[in-house]
């Protein structure tokens, strides 16, 4: 029984970034501990384009393909299954990811190749359904968490279910990703770089944001045993230096980070940590701050502030405002780091003095740096659902646009034409700032990816082609 996991190739505007593929990692393990032969292969990582996946096909000749979809990739993904198809239709093909997490039965019809798909969570779910389909398993289809399956032309879709204890999936298999291989987005030197989760799961009711789709509202935490021993192994056996802890909310449960920080300085691990989710600034304060200094924490910090404007922190259910932001902006310089600004830009309803709000706001907070992302109105969030239902969505809206930079929806009232010329001044207007400027300069790693940016905001042509 071979099973072969994939990563989608990116052929459209502004590729993904080469990242390790968590997800398909954890996959693995869970199939390998049932006794399946398991490979993962990641298009992007490997340079692999249409003519590429297919060869790669030919030669593996796998009895199952899983391919991972964001919803940027949907296209790739058609493509991947339909020439699997092509070469084999034996092949069982599965999909799983945001994107049939978020919108399972539309993502289903549009993956005509697809045999089955998942929603959310699938490491308890995958392997029952390889069980059930070569015969080692007595499961039904409709008792398999998370399937996506169709019965007579009518797409079925199991309830989910959220495993509360994380150590009982083992670590994700390493040995398939080789994470030494992957170079950080945006660095210009390489430095052995793995991410690693340590919780699922948000409590947040954000409008804008996905995250619950897969993991669910509730927090999750792996031991502190667990995540220590795999920052060994990581370190020892792949070289790794920088860690990534891609957590959706690594700081909401104090004690968590205080005992993992403890830890990392007991151990003398000597790794470098960063959190390039960003954190919520509500969860902050001096001990934890002082601690995560202590553990070797990247002193660039990312903040999710979103907006300069109060009406639309309350719209948006951000569950913070601009006096607490400035209090905690305060407190991470005196700690010592160097906070990060991010903000969205074209949430409904705001309006072009709103979006000028949010500029003198991040002027306001001095920092060195900032991003002013358009909105993505990704599928099944409250703004997708909200703006569907008021046919607010433009005609040509396409998920496979759904990629930083790339505008696709403007407030009402406002063209996409004179959105993207007032987000380009607004970014223009912060990044002139001699100390933004200064920043990027002492850098040199951010000043290679601030040059690329540039060249994907204001040089590359964001016409969109084709449709979903």
């Amino acid at each position: 029984m071979r099973i072969l996991l994939v990563a989608p190739y990116k052929t459209s505007f502004l590729s993904l970034a080469k990242f390790p593929p968590l997800g398909l990692g954890y996959l693995a393990s869970a199939l390998r501990k049932k006794g399946y032969e398991v490979k993962i292969l990641d298009c992007l990582k490997e340079g692999l384009t249409y003519p590429g996946y297919r060869d790669a096909i030919l030669k593996e000749r796998p009895d199952i393909v899983g391919v991972n979809s964001w919803s940027c990739s949907v296209r790739e993904v058609k493509e991947i299954l339909t020439v699997t198809k092509e070469i084999d239709k034996r092949i069982i093909t599965i999909v799983g990811g945001p994107h049939p997490s978020a919108v399972p039965r539309e993502a289903m019809d549009y993956f005509r190749d697809a045999d089955f798909g998942f929603k959310g969570e699938a490491e308890i779910g995958l392997p029952m359904l390889v069980d059930t389909l070569f015969n080692k398993g007595k499961a039904r289809l409709d008792s398999i968490p998370g399937l996506i399956w169709k019965d007579n032309g009518h797409c079925n879709v199991n309830e989910q279910i959220f495993c509360s204890n994380l150590d009982d999936f083992d670590y994700l298999a390493w040995d398939l990703i080789k994470p030494e291989e992957y170079s950080e987005l945006g660095t210009a030197n390489f430095i052995k770089t793995a991410p690693i989760i340590t919780s699922r799961g948000c409590p947040y009711h954000c409008t804008f944001c996905s995250a619950h789709i897969i993991s669910g509202y509730k927090i999750r935490l792996r031991s502190l045993e667990n995540i220590i021993n795999e920052l060994k192994m990581l370190k020892e056996k792949h070289g790794i230096k920088r860690i990534n802890i891609m957590d959706e909310n690594f700081t909401f449960n104090k004690d968590h980070v205080l005992s993992f920080c403890n830890r990392v300085i007991e151990e003398g691990l000597d790794l470098e940590f960063s959190l390039p989710q960003g954190v919520r600034l509500d969860a902050l304060d001096e001990e934890l701050l002082l601690r995560m200094k202590k553990a070797n924490f990247n002193p660039h910090i990312a903040l999710g502030i979103e907006s300069g404007s109060e009406r639309i922190l309350k719209m948006i259910k951000k569950n913070v405002n601009k006096e607490m932001v400035k209090d905690k902006v305060v407190l991470l310089r005196r700690v010592g780091f160097r906070p990060i600004g991010y903000f969205i830009l074209g949430l409904p309803t705001e309006t072009k003095e709103e979006m000028y709000e949010t500029l003198r706001f991040a002027k306001e907070l001095k920092f060195y740096r900032a991003a002013f992302s358009p909105l993505l109105v990704l599928p099944s969030t409250e703004i997708y659902e909200d703006l569907k239902n008021a046919n607010q969505l433009p005609a040509d809206y396409d998920f496979s646009s759904l990629v930083t930079d790339r505008i696709m929806y403007a407030p009402s009232g406002m063209t996409i034409e004179e959105f993207s010329r007032i987000r380009k001044d607004i970014i223009l207007k912060f990044n002139l700032q001699f100390r933004a400027i200064f920043d990027y300069m002492r850098d040199f790693n951010s000043f290679v990816f601030a040059i690329k940016r540039i060249i994907g905001v204001f040089l590359r042509n964001n016409k969109i082609s084709k449709k979903y």
